[in-house]
């Protein structure tokens, strides 16, 4: 697709939708050429816009002046932007076939990825007004209101590529955008508490049909959580024929614990396994405030063991915290080996990776404070903060915790 037609098309799906919807599900396509000539062009709108204007303008908050970012940083954040939304609109692809039986449509990954690239148009088109910093709040609405129209485009265009029945299309619809709404905030506020970046980075999806990919690589750990995901689909079918509301409660919590990358057989550690790996004591500092605990929430077990530390001069909380179920998404975030370092007239903040596992820093010269995080065995995120000599006391405090017996947890089912 060229760029006159890229512009033809992108005008007749905002402007024609109903006559534009049957076309795209008739014309022939691949995966890799959709994202060649369409979403790897159009996704790329938001994160410049946000790139240039923030450059450009920095950031003006309200009474307290304009912030103004290292280009590094900004530029990592565009990355990482562009590649949740490249991600995003697969992952999006991945649940509209799951959901198709159950809704009467018919299962097809090359159509979900068309229903989706096409529908998130509005929202990428609207994402280059951020180069204009002084039109913040009317970006915000017309963000809103492409939102809101991406709602539309979905609905419109499920009848014709899923072959979805026009009186599911809206239940269709309702339960794709839920679904998609849980998985992207999850993507964006784990990551956020692991890199500090607030962001995520892949790399460009695909599928079997288009190539075969190492089953150890970030791709093939994609395709390998898409075919959970069409197990999870077909486990939400069958309990929604059976009518049993109890079957298609679980079977809607096996659907959030897949989206999360998760595995159902693994079970975040018991909060007493957890707490062995906070010591009595650690290099030469004693131990208050031990708590430990594990919560669950749709299917999915998230513990956390913390305490303090503390040698009558300097104070540190180290908390390990094991994602358990969702450990598929840490696993994705490690190999997007993100690389990013700012300083300022108060201290630094970078983000790294060392042996193969994340790191992030952060450290404050005026208040002597900072924080050490690192994930172990791509499941358990061990973070340091509190008041030290320097940032190499919070480093060698998480890493005298037993992260190998961590990483010998990490594949393992605890009760």
């Amino acid at each position: 697709m060229n760029i006159q037609s890229l512009i033809a098309r992108v005008r007749a799906i905002l402007l024609k939708p109903r006559d534009t919807w049957p076309e795209i599900a008739a014309e022939p396509a691949s995966v890799s050429g959709l994202y060649r000539d369409y979403v790897l062009i159009l996704a790329a709108l938001p994160a410049l816009g946000m790139l240039i204007g923030t450059a450009l303008f920095g950031i003006k908050v309200p009474m307290m002046g304009t912030i103004h970012i290292g280009f590094g940083a900004l530029l990592t954040q565009a990355v990482l932007g562009y590649a949740v939304s490249l991600l995003m609109t697969y992952a999006m692809a991945v649940i509209i076939e799951s959901l198709a039986p159950t809704f009467g449509a018919v299962r097809d990954r090359l159509q979900g990825l068309k229903t989706a690239a096409y529908a998130f148009t509005p929202v990428w088109v609207v994402g280059i007004l951020h180069i204009l910093p002084g039109l913040g709040a009317l970006v915000a609405l017309l963000g809103l209101a492409a939102a809101i129209y991406a709602f539309y485009l979905i609905k419109l265009g499920l009848p014709h590529t899923m072959k979805c029945p026009e009186e599911k299309s809206l239940r269709y619809t309702l339960v794709v955008v839920v679904i998609g709404i849980i998985l992207g905030l999850i993507l964006n506020l784990l990551v956020a508490s692991i890199s500090g970046v607030g962001g995520y980075s892949g790399t460009s999806p695909g599928t079997t049909n288009d190539a075969q990919f190492d089953k150890d690589s970030p791709m093939g750990k994609l395709e390998s959580w898409s075919k959970q995901m069409e197990a999870a689909g077909k486990q939400m079918e069958s309990a929604q024929k059976s009518g049993d509301s109890k079957a298609q409660q679980e079977a809607m919590q096996n659907m959030v614990g897949t989206l999360l990358g998760g595995d159902a057989s693994v079970k975040a550690a018991s909060p007493d396994k957890l707490g062995e790996f906070l010591p009595e004591e650690l290099l030469g500092m004693n131990r208050s405030d031990f708590s430990a605990e594990r919560n669950q929430a749709m299917g999915v077990q998230v513990a956390q063991a913390q305490a303090s530390y503390s040698d009558g001069r300097q104070q540190l909380r180290v908390e390990i915290s094991d994602m358990g179920g969702a450990k598929g998404i840490l696993a994705l975030a490690g190999f997007a080996a993100i690389g990013n370092e700012r300083k300022t007239d108060r201290g630094y903040e970078k983000t790294y990776s060392d042996a193969g596992r994340m790191v992030n820093e952060k450290w404050d010269d005026v208040d002597g404070r900072g924080e050490y995080s690192i994930v172990v065995g791509q499941r358990f995120v061990i973070k340091v903060t509190g008041s030290a000599d320097s940032i190499t006391t919070l480093r060698a405090l998480a890493n005298a915790l037993d992260t190998g017996g961590l990483e010998k947890l990490k594949d393992a089912s605890s009760g």
